[in-house]
Parts: C-alpha cells; sequence; structure tokens
C-alpha cells in the first residue's frame, strides 16, 4: 500500500510537454580560426600548418557549393592573416612543400558570388532537366511495354478465337457426317427390306 501511495505522490498530473519534431540539420563546416593558425606558427610547426592549411582548402571548397559568400569571406581572413604573418611562416617552412601549399592558399581565388551562384543554379536546373527527361524515357519504355502486352494478349485472343471456330467447324463436320451416315443408314436399311 505503502509502494503504491508513493507511486501516486511521485506522479503529477502535468501533461507531458509535446514532443519536439527534429529536424534534419545540415552539416555544417566547422571553419579552422587565425587563433589556430597563429598557435601553429608560434610553434613553428610546419606539419601542423600544412594539415591546418590542406583543411583549410577543404572547408573552402566544401563552402564554395553551399555558401559562396562565407567561402569568400572566410577565404579573405586567412589570407589577410596569411600575408599579415608571411615573415614568420617564412622563418620556419623554408621553401618546400608547406611553403608551396602557404603560397597556394595565398593566392587562391573564388570566383564572385554571383557566378558561384549561378553555377548552382544552373547545375541544379541540369539537374532537374536530366530527371525529367529520365521519368519521360521511363514513361515512354513503360508505355510501350503495356502496348507489347496489350497486342501479345489481342494475338492470344485471336489465336483462340481461331482455334475454337476451327473446334465448332470440326465438331459440326462431324455432326454432319453423322447425320449423313445415319441418313445413308436408314436409306439402305429401308431399300434391304
Amino acid at each position: 500500500m505503502a509502494a503504491v501511495a508513493m507511486t501516486f505522490t511521485a506522479c503529477k498530473n502535468e501533461p507531458a510537454a509535446p514532443a519536439q519534431p527534429e529536424e534534419p540539420q545540415a552539416e555544417e563546416v566547422v571553419l579552422i580560426e587565425t587563433d589556430s593558425i597563429a598557435k601553429v606558427i608560434e610553434a613553428a610547426d610546419s606539419t601542423q600548418l600544412s594539415s591546418l592549411l590542406t583543411t583549410v582548402q577543404e572547408q573552402i571548397e566544401s563552402l564554395k557549393n553551399t555558401d559562396p559568400a562565407k567561402a569568400k569571406e572566410y577565404l579573405a581572413t586567412i589570407q589577410n592573416f596569411l600575408k599579415e604573418n608571411a615573415d614568420k611562416i617564412k622563418a620556419f617552412v623554408g621553401t618546400g612543400t608547406v611553403a608551396s601549399l602557404v603560397d597556394q592558399v595565398t593566392k587562391f581565388e573564388l570566383p564572385d558570388v554571383v557566378d558561384a551562384a549561378k553555377d548552382i543554379a544552373e547545375g541544379a536546373a541540369e539537374g532537374a532537366v536530366d530527371a525529367t527527361e529520365g521519368a519521360v524515357d521511363a514513361a515512354k519504355d513503360a508505355a510501350a511495354e503495356v502496348k507489347d502486352a496489350a497486342v501479345d494478349k489481342a494475338n492470344e485472343a485471336v489465336d483462340a478465337a481461331k482455334g475454337a471456330v476451327e473446334d465448332a467447324k470440326n465438331a459440326a463436320a462431324d455432326k454432319a457426317a453423322d447425320a449423313v451416315d445415319a441418313a445413308a443408314d436408314k436409306v439402305k436399311g429401308a431399300l434391304g427390306k
């Protein structure tokens, strides 16, 4: 009894909050901040700098397709930072692969935001046209299959009807022959008597 009483006192008669449907979240690109690059520059770690700059390029490419304006802004921020710290970077990277990567990021250009948006829109339009053409082709194929199936069924029905007519004709011929034989037997019987 005590357990039942405790159960009732523990339950409140408040309606449960309605469950909020979860909206699918677009994958968000977590951008490398200039602070991270500054720490790597202070540590003079060329391997880590190379890794960060490769990631920056990947992030710019990802943003270029989803948010061209943000990609351009991010690229400008990174490029300005690299230009401001060019002397520090040159002091520890030298002239190897990392130096060419720094140079590549510094000189990388994004097309105008309008051009990028236009490219995205054109790509979407081309995709829609391709999908529409694919649907039309699929519909044509399906219609041709239905037509072929109907023609096959009609031919089967014609063949079945011809068979039925032939069977009826043979049956009628057999009955006529039996009737002629019966009449002939009657005539023979009448003559022979």
